[in-house]
């Protein structure tokens, strides 16, 4: 048993050897799978090897190359700053040949360099105070002459000194002399057509009457928004319609500025406006009292003329309040001297009431009127403080609408109860005169009847 198991291993080995014939005839071993791995793994590093070596003379390649930029560039650098040297030592020279060359040329020229100066500095204010002026619409060309002269780096000759000289005096003959000539203006809906404008010296311009306002920026004219209260259009008219005569017009000597505050200055009826509601309530107030008081005034002088024509008349005028007490004494002639005393009261009594009727009310819209002023007055300063509340005291304008119109309410309170005072005690005097009368006239029927 022993035997077998020690002749097997025998068998398996001589099973693997194979042998192998050569070119050459002979029998040659084939390489074991180990010894094959061996051979690939060596062909396999011999590849890599020759990678290595071709990857290796490519980055000295490159290192090469970028050595030779590095030192191009350090070459370029030192001539840079060669360069740099250089220019900065020229420059100096060229600073101080200039500055050398600027002080011979400031001896040469002497008092002429004073006069440059003062003539580019002349020309320059010229030119701002021309482009300010409304002259500059009829002579535009002489913002170009004067842009020139006051931007020139060369000496002035003695022609643009003459010239400067000249614009200076037309200027000034400009001032005393009223002209017409065309041009286009603007209006308020953007029309621009060509209209005779008339320049009164160097102060307003005028067109029909109408103030013109002078753009400065685009040397144009236009319409202005409104015309000032309190100028007369009909003296402007004539100035520019005659050819000679002598005129008095307005004018704004302040080239504009005085225009502007007074379209902003409000009408009278602007500022009523700022009254608002309860203003418009004094005003109707207002007006109702007056008339009221002007028929009680008219009525109750008529009646009182009446009265006193009535008693120079022998006869009994009917509808005559006088007569109307006669009638009644004459009809109750036959009373006792009492009961025709008190008939009379009785009467007087009666036409008092058509007498004093609606005079007290007169009284009442005089004194109503100041309260709703006081309480227009409350809601303005509400107004303000609301204002005051919400954005602070930083813009006066904000708290403007509230004040006005306390203040309004309250002149438009006093405006209404101050006439309508005076009126309420005139009519009362008609009325007490007429009562007085009546009770007189009374009284010497009763006397008279008592001597009899």
């Amino acid at each position: 048993m022993n035997k077998y198991l020690l002749l097997a291993p025998l068998l398996i080995l001589n099973f693997n050897i194979v042998s192998q014939e050569s070119n050459d005839g002979s029998l040659e071993e084939a390489p074991s799978k180990l010894e094959q791995l061996i051979i690939d793994i060596e062909s396999e590093i011999d590849v890599e090897k020759r990678f290595d070596f071709s990857r290796s003379n490519s980055k000295e390649k490159q290192l090469n190359d970028l050595k030779k930029i590095n030192n191009k560039l350090k070459s370029d650098l030192k001539t840079a700053e060669d360069l740099s040297v250089r220019l900065i030592a020229e420059f100096d020279e060229n600073e101080k040949q200039l500055s050398e060359l600027e002080e011979k040329l400031t001896l040469k020229l002497g008092n002429l360099g004073e006069m440059f100066g003062v003539v580019k500095q002349v020309s320059g204010q010229t030119r701002g105070e021309f482009k300010n002026s409304i002259t500059n619409i009829d002579n535009p060309d002489r913002d170009l002459f004067l842009k020139n002269l006051s931007e020139s780096k060369k000496l002035p000759d003695l022609s643009d000194i003459s010239s400067l000289w000249v614009e200076l005096v037309k200027e000034i003959r400009n001032a005393e002399t009223i002209t017409t000539f065309k041009t286009k203006v603007l209006s308020a809906d953007g029309d621009n057509s060509e209209l005779e404008v008339l320049r009164i010296g160097t102060f307003s311009l005028t067109q029909n009457g109408s103030f013109l306002k002078h753009l400065i920026d685009t040397n144009q004219i236009e319409f202005l928004p409104s015309q000032p209260a309190g100028v007369s259009k009909r003296k402007l008219k004539q100035l520019q319609n005659s050819s000679e005569g002598v005129f008095e017009v307005d004018i704004d000597p302040t080239r504009g500025a005085i225009l502007d505050k007074l379209i902003q200055k409000k009408t009278f009826f602007q500022r009523i406006a700022d009254g608002g509601f309860v203003g418009y309530v004094i005003i109707l107030l207002g007006l109702g009292g007056v008339a009221l008081a002007s028929e009680r005034i008219y009525v109750l002088r008529n009646t009182l003329e009446s009265i006193q024509k009535q008693e120079k008349s022998e006869n009994i005028i009917e509808g005559n309040l006088l007569g109307t007490l006669l009638k009644t004494a004459k009809d109750n002639v036959n009373e006792s001297l009492d009961s025709l005393e008190l008939i009379l009261d009785e009467k007087i009594q009666s036409i008092t009431p058509s007498i004093e009727i609606r005079v007290k009310a007169i009284k009442l819209i005089a004194t109503v009127a100041p309260l709703l002023g006081l309480l227009g007055t409350v809601i303005g300063m509400i107004e303000t403080f609301q204002a005051i509340t919400l954005f602070g005291t930083g813009d006066p304008k904000l708290m403007a609408g509230g004040i006005s119109q306390a203040l309004v309410t309250t002149m438009l309170g006093l405006i209404v109860a101050a006439p309508l005072l005076f009126m309420h005690s005139y009519a009362e005097n008609y009325s007490k005169t007429i009562i007085s009368f009546l009770e007189e006239k009374a009284s010497g029927i009763v006397a008279n009847k008592t001597k009899k």
